[in-house]
């Protein structure tokens, strides 16, 4: 099943939750299940069961035109990303001089978690602000997974039953931020309003065979600058869970991106400007494209 978060273009008002289906989407609102995803998910198979009859009967489907896709997950209760999790990435980040990080190995030890905060959520199509105090902006494109339980202490042999499903992540990146302080300072270079798109969908567990073969590309004003597979990541899914639960309890909705492969901008610093479009594209699940702007002046909130 393909999950979505979308609007009615005649109805901006009410966020609702539903079921990708050919050329359109199955609505729940006309149903008993929830109206937000989180609370969706925690349903686990009752909810999928529901929703699945609902699919069945094709009643209450707009088409996609009728519809404005959403982020799933509007607020996810965590983001937790991890950097360097692909080898050539690594050996990426080692050749650069001006940013030499003497902890890249101790990183290849163990699996290199940052914080997104929840405030960079973006929709799958929707625009990203270079920020007016920076004009390094960089694209990560990434497989994300979204954990459908309350876990803690999970095995890896029993890690694959506490994801939900899997979607597609850019995490735009502010390099000149990321880089400062000793070492890096991951949370202020990765947290910026509008940082972290993703969707269109998700796609339920039982319908991705092995998140670890498949297709990763990501593509700038069509031009393509990341290609790679997701076997080719250091740390897999369920070695993700193992480690994260070992620490903190993870919950319905959190979202994990699992870190992005070598060709971002980052050594060749040929950094996003307004105009340009990135799409990321993962096998099996879909795309998302967004097209960069200035940050509007009307940002500020105090």
């Amino acid at each position: 099943m393909k999950l979505v978060t979308f609007l009615l273009k005649e109805d901006l008002n009410t966020l609702r939750i539903g079921a990708l289906k050919d050329n359109g989407v199955i609505d729940f609102s006309f149903s008993d299940l929830p109206n937000n995803m989180i609370d969706f998910i925690t349903l686990g198979n009752q909810g999928l069961d529901k929703a699945n009859d609902l699919i069945q009967v094709e009643n209450n489907i707009h088409f996609n035109n009728d519809i404005i896709l959403k982020a799933p997950i509007l607020k996810p209760n965590k983001i937790l990303a991890v950097g360097l999790n692909y080898k050539k990435h690594v050996d990426e980040a080692k050749d650069l001089k001006d940013h030499h990080s003497n902890n890249v190995e101790l990183q290849e030890q163990y699996p290199n978690i940052f914080n997104k905060q929840n405030s960079s959520v973006n929709d799958p199509y929707g625009d990203v602000h270079r920020p007016n105090a920076s004009d390094w902006l960089d694209y990560e494109g990434e497989m994300g997974f979204i954990i459908g339980k309350e876990s803690r202490h999970v095995s890896y042999d029993n890690a694959k039953n506490c994801i939900y499903g899997y979607t597609v992540v850019n995490d735009f990146t502010i390099r000149d931020w990321q880089f400062r302080g000793p070492p890096h300072t991951m949370t202020m270079g990765k947290s910026w309003d509008t940082h972290c798109p993703f969707g269109p969908c998700i796609v339920t567990a039982d319908e991705i065979d092995d998140p670890h073969k498949l297709n990763l590309k990501t593509y700038v004003n069509d031009e393509e600058r990341q290609n790679t597979n997701t076997e080719l990541m250091i740390y897999d899914c369920y070695t993700l869970i193992e480690y994260l639960s070992t620490a903190f309890t993870l919950t319905p909705g959190d979202l994990i991106p699992t870190g992005t492969p070598e060709g971002s901008a980052l050594s060749t610093q040929d950094w996003l400007k307004p105009g340009d479009k990135v799409r990321v594209e993962v096998e099996n699940i879909g795309y998302i494209e967004n097209k960069i702007i200035q940050e509007p002046m009307n940002t500020t909130k105090n």
